[in-house]
């Protein structure tokens, strides 16, 4: 059982522990006992993370879920509390949202992009920071290749690399996986696809199907989605 398992293993066991918490209040809360509103907690909330409140309203304002603190990792790959938030969005609407987030939420000096995408469930999830260079949104969820050795700092010197090459955005990312879109296209797609294939092996062979269905796919979609198994 190696390291990353165990830390994803203690991980889950505090987030039940902390939703039977939350369960717990809800039912002081059914027995008459005060309970905070919407708006307190959103006040509260933005306390906690140094956010303009305004921001929060902008974003409650868009989405039907309650915002919740955001979640990111440590250099040892235990998950730890943010200052930045997190939304639960329908499957079907995250490209729409993230648009729109990322849009009002640029001149404000903040970052919207996905942190989880579920299938299963249709649910995904959005992430929120303040600050201005999306290379943070890869340190704060400490993004990386541990079974290739490859650290979060790698990540982040290739994809400086390859945006001076080829502007793109950062648009999604958790510990074992990015997503960027492109501003402009590598000129030659299959030698660009090559190189993915070197740095992040499980992108083209387990995903793309091979180097001419990844080149294939980054012209018909302008996004790369890079993820190393864990």
């Amino acid at each position: 059982m190696n390291g990353t398992f165990i830390r994803r293993i203690t991980a889950a066991l505090g987030m039940l522990a902390a939703a039977f918490i939350l369960m717990g209040m809800g039912a002081k809360g059914e027995r008459g006992e005060r309970t905070s509103s919407p708006q307190v907690h959103e006040e509260a909330l933005a306390g906690q993370i140094g956010f303009d409140p305004e921001v929060l309203k902008l974003v409650q304002n868009m989405v039907t879920d309650r915002l919740h603190r955001l979640s990111g990792y440590d250099e040892n790959g235990y998950q730890v509390m943010i200052d930045g938030l997190s939304i639960s969005v329908p499957e079907q609407d995250t490209d729409r949202l993230l648009g729109l987030l990322r849009r009002q939420l640029a001149p404000r000096g903040y970052m919207a992009f996905v942190i989880e995408m579920n299938e299963g469930i249709r649910t995904d999830r959005i992430g929120i920071l303040k600050g201005t260079d999306p290379y943070d949104i890869l340190q704060i969820m400490q993004t990386n290749g541990e079974e290739y050795d490859i650290l979060t700092e790698d990540v982040v010197e290739r994809l400086k690399d390859w945006e001076k090459q080829y502007p793109f955005e950062i648009i999604g990312a958790e510990n074992d996986w990015v997503e960027i879109e492109f501003k402009v296209l590598p000129a030659d797609l299959r030698a660009f696809a090559q190189e993915v294939a070197d740095f992040c092996p499980d992108a083209v062979e387990q995903d793309a199907g091979g180097i001419v269905g990844l080149s294939k796919d980054i012209k018909a979609t302008r996004r790369l989605f890079l993820w190393w198994e864990q």
